[in-house]
């Protein structure tokens, strides 16, 4: 049972979080999202030039698993929220219990029984869309483990270190499988490991072992030190003060416009196969965005010292456009002028895209950390799980969206087929034509860009940073310090 001694204790100023407890924090956010972008990076090359699915199915696929498991995050949402008796936690045995079961369907999503690929094309694709929804599922809880960054101290300034440094290591973790599979890929040669179907297996393996193995270390480290209200009330109420909350309003319209890059990050892969000749090689260009992505997100926690989370994020977007920009004449040049001076250059500009994740990935974080301090000053609720559906919609929308248009727009018979890629054939992958490997470039590059600016513009409204972000903090300690009292008294 909490007393208010330990409450007042664990609410007072100062660093709650010994070294041991931030390292595996760390590495659960690093490992999970390792595990994550396996299926984010190679899911859709797994699709097309291995199972060799129409681009009609791949649509069909992404639409259906891109939606159910949003609907149903509806209600889960609900569950992760919900009032945990005194004494208990929130996150801990929810992550705990579905760490198992999460590695299993990522493995389960890069390997397709003999039987169903003998079968009609509609059991093929009911096959994978069940067990893609099966993981979205149990990710779902699995990924509470991220939502132990806001309350595994409730000071707020080393809540907001944590954020930044969660954030590097989801960045780094989901670079990381590009390395796995290079690394398992240079297996094939060998023989060791027979085709480019088995080294996306045994990689996802990996990467599912890891996860799993750190999530069950975390459940058993973590601990969460913000008090929650003893008081149960309806979830679907939370919703509503959600939804009544004009900085959920903001930032849910930039997470749907944002969101739209994903049919621009879809083409890393097909790009890495049309040029380099071989998926496996995707690092080549990863590996300069990633890095990127790390040193950008030092830059930004440097600029946080002077400039707030809003003018950083809106900054960013315009850069985000010139830097894309670049990378595509760099590209294009590089492509028609061979020679390592200009693939140099063109790496370089990589780099300097990665410099702008820095900022889409780190501060979003930080802005739905602000959102839940002005909810719980408002309502007294903690409402983590609802507040990322909430905002989840736009995202989802859009990434529903972007998912279902972006095979159309790579390859097939639509009239959206704008790139013009030929799937492999018997295993090998096919000369892509001059016009296709410029038509990636450019979906690769400029559609990053554009939509990141465009996401920036919302926050032209966005008011809750500085002097306010701190009266509400206040707000919120001042009630949290009251329901120790209670506590005592009680």
């Amino acid at each position: 049972m909490l007393t208010s001694e330990t409450a007042i204790k664990k609410e007072a100023p100062g660093k709650h979080v010994a070294s041991k407890e931030f390292f595996i924090f760390m590495a659960c956010a690093f490992l999970f999202t390792n595990m994550e972008g396996m299926a984010g990076n190679f899911r859709q090359k797994y699709l097309v030039d291995i199972l060799l699915l129409p681009s009609e199915s791949v649509a069909v696929i992404n639409t259906v698993c891109t939606l159910v498991p949003f609907l149903l995050s509806f209600f889960f949402a609900m569950v992760v929220d919900r009032t945990p008796k005194p004494g208990k936690d929130k996150f801990r045995p929810l992550f705990l219990v579905t760490a198992v079961p999460s590695g299993i369907f990522a493995v389960l999503m890069f390997w397709t029984p003999a039987l169903f690929s003998e079968l009609a094309l509609v059991m093929m694709v009911a096959y994978q869309i069940t067990i893609t929804v099966l993981y979205e599922g149990v990710k779902f809880f699995a990924g509470t483990v991220n939502q132990m960054a806001v309350v595994i101290t409730p000071d707020m300034k080393e809540r907001d270190g944590i954020l930044s440094y969660r954030a590097i290591s989801s960045a780094i973790g989901n670079s990381a499988p590009l390395v796995v599979v290079l690394v398992v890929g240079l297996l094939r040669g060998p023989g060791i490991i027979s085709g480019e179907g088995m080294m996306y297996l045994v990689s996802a393996v990996l990467c599912a072992v890891a996860s799993t193995a750190i999530l069950l270390a975390g459940a058993r480290t973590l601990k969460e030190r913000v008090i929650y209200s003893p008081a149960r009330v309806n979830p679907l109420l939370g919703y509503k003060d959600i939804i009544k909350n004009k900085y959920v309003r903001l930032v849910l319209l930039s997470e749907f416009i944002r969101s739209f890059r994903g049919i621009a990050s879809y083409m890393g892969v097909f790009l890495a196969a049309a040029l380099l000749g071989d998926a496996s090689k995707f690092l080549l260009f990863g590996l300069p965005t990633g890095i990127g992505t790390m040193v950008g997100m030092l830059i930004v926690r440097a600029l946080l010292k002077k400039l707030n989370s809003k003018r950083i994020f809106m900054l960013s977007g315009v850069y985000s456009v010139i830097a894309n920009a670049g990378a595509f004449a760099a590209g294009a040049y590089a492509f028609k002028h061979p020679g390592l001076i200009y693939q140099i250059i063109f790496f370089g500009f990589l780099f300097l895209i990665g410099l702008q994740y820095g900022a889409s990935n780190l501060l979003p974080s930080m802005f739905k950390a602000d959102i839940l301090e002005d909810l719980e000053a408002a309502t007294h609720k903690r409402l983590e799980a609802s507040l990322d559906f909430v905002i989840g919609i736009g995202a989802k929308a859009s990434d529903t969206i972007a998912k279902a248009m972006a095979p159309l727009i790579l390859y097939g018979n639509s009239a959206l087929n704008f790139i013009g890629y030929i799937q492999q054939s018997d295993g090998n992958y096919l000369t892509q034509s001059d016009d296709t490997k410029i038509r990636l470039l450019l979906v690769y590059t400029m559609g990053q860009g554009v939509f990141m600016l465009l996401c920036a513009a919302p926050f032209l409204f966005y008011k809750l940073t500085g002097a306010t972000k701190d009266r509400i903090h206040e707000e919120v300690m001042a009630y949290r310090e009251s329901i120790a009292q209670n506590d005592d008294v009680g």
